[in-house]
């Protein structure tokens, strides 16, 4: 309750509860996040694992979002929230301690690797479907899109920063101590998830689920609907466009910065998390850009500047302290630019979509726009072993711009604001035009 809280926190938290989830998906992030790039390090550092393998274990911590996004959303309707959070992250935390505990006994794999990470990726599908779904009963309607903001700004700031964060642990600790930290993040998620008091109607506290030809009608009109409105058919592929290359970008330059730059694995995570400052910057600049150059222009200016940023990787030459400082300024770009995009798509996104498609809408959004990173690690690590390191990232980062250019043009001749919105949606904007006379 807002009583509970001072003015200037109730400003920050929005509400107890709120607070609590939010900190829980901020330690959950932190340590998915993490992991995403520390359990390829352990790979390369403790396997000597090349970039094929790096790619294929990519790949394994993404294909889950394209076997059991649809599936998830299905499943949770008429669920409860808060115990799937918790049991979800019970989960991740028990998985993760694996990897550790096999070291320790001398007998890490990289096919234990590729079950752990697909295993967590899994899991985790269904934990951030169902955070989804459980900010709105946490916020009233008035203060959900600042919601969204706080989540959206602390999940670019993970996605960016926490990774480093796990390379430069894995330097200081090594791998078996930075995984065990991870661990600990997941258990402090649980229990900060544990502690929201909310709780679920009757009707959805006792599981019942919707019938499944419901689920499935609304699965197949969140995917027409997602289809059918051209700002938000935009919105999608770009996402996916992007994120099938930039993870193709990370994948090879986690081996390229280690094997050619010669970077250790904590300075690889210094330029990552340094990087992170970006989504900071982005998160706070967001709005006073967005006044400034109208939303569409912000969504074209904040994508192109995260698409232009990775084309410093295969450009970089020279010392180690001088590549490092142009790849850490190349995350700052970066960041700042996706996390301007996604404030303004996601914002975009509730605007256009009516509030009984919005789960599976955005559950579409998710498979299609997640769908493709996985696939982007696959072929970035096949690109880095047959053209080689740095013709791959060429190849990869002028293919990010490329797509960019696409966004940018039919956007702009769309005559779309980019604000979103029901007039979005051709049969809602026919219907208000007026009968000829």
């Amino acid at each position: 309750m807002p009583s509970e809280l001072p003015r200037r926190t109730q400003a920050l938290v929005i509400s107890p509860d709120f607070g609590r989830f939010w900190l829980g998906q901020a330690l959950a992030n932190l340590a998915g996040k993490g992991i995403t790039l520390l359990i390829p390090l352990v790979a390369v550092v403790a396997l000597d694992a090349g970039p094929a393998e790096v790619g294929l274990l990519n790949a394994a911590q993404f294909l889950p979002l394209l076997v059991f996004t649809l599936f998830a959303g299905a499943w949770l309707s008429g669920r409860p929230h808060r115990p799937v959070l918790i049991a979800a992250h019970t989960a991740n935390a028990v998985l993760l301690a694996l990897v550790p505990l096999v070291t320790a006994l001398g007998g890490l794999d990289i096919r234990l690797l590729y079950a752990v990470v697909f295993a967590i990726g899994a899991i985790t599908c269904f934990a951030d479907v169902c955070a989804l779904a459980y900010a709105p009963a946490l916020v009233d309607g008035e203060r959900l899109v600042v919601a969204n903001s706080r989540l959206e700004t602390t999940y670019a700031l993970a996605t960016v920063a926490a990774p480093g964060v796990g390379g430069i642990l894995l330097g200081a600790l090594g791998g078996s101590l930075s995984l065990s930290l991870g661990v600990a993040a997941y258990l402090l998620a649980v229990v900060s998830f544990t502690l929201i008091r909310h709780r679920a109607a009757p009707a959805a506290a006792a599981g019942e689920a919707a019938p499944r030809a419901g689920i499935v009608r609304l699965v197949r009109e969140g995917l027409a609907f997602s289809w059918r409105v051209p700002l938000l058919r935009r919105l999608t592929l770009q996402a996916a466009w992007f994120n099938l290359f930039e993870q193709a970008v990370l994948t090879l330059y986690l081996v390229y910065a280690v094997k050619e730059l010669g970077f250790s694995p904590g300075l690889l995570g210094i330029t990552m998390m340094i990087g992170g400052a970006g989504s900071v910057l982005g998160s706070m600049a967001a709005s006073r850009i967005g006044r400034r150059l109208g939303a569409a222009r912000t969504l074209i200016a904040g994508i192109g500047l995260a698409s232009a940023g990775p084309l410093v990787f295969p450009l970089v030459s020279g010392p180690v302290w001088l590549t490092a400082a142009l790849c850490t300024a190349s995350f700052v770009v970066y960041g700042f630019g996706l996390t301007v995009f996604n404030i303004f798509s996601l914002t975009a996104r509730q605007r256009t979509t009516t509030e009984e498609l919005l789960a599976p809408a955005s559950a579409t959004n998710r498979f299609v726009a997640f769908g493709t990173i996985g696939i982007g690690a696959a072929l970035g690590g096949a690109a880095g072993s047959g053209l080689g390191l740095r013709p791959a990232l060429w190849v990869a980062a002028v293919a990010l711009l490329l797509g960019w250019l696409v966004f940018a043009v039919t956007l702009l001749r769309s005559g779309s604001d980019g604000e979103g919105g029901r007039h979005e949606d051709p049969a809602v904007a026919r219907d208000a035009v007026p009968a000829a006379a």
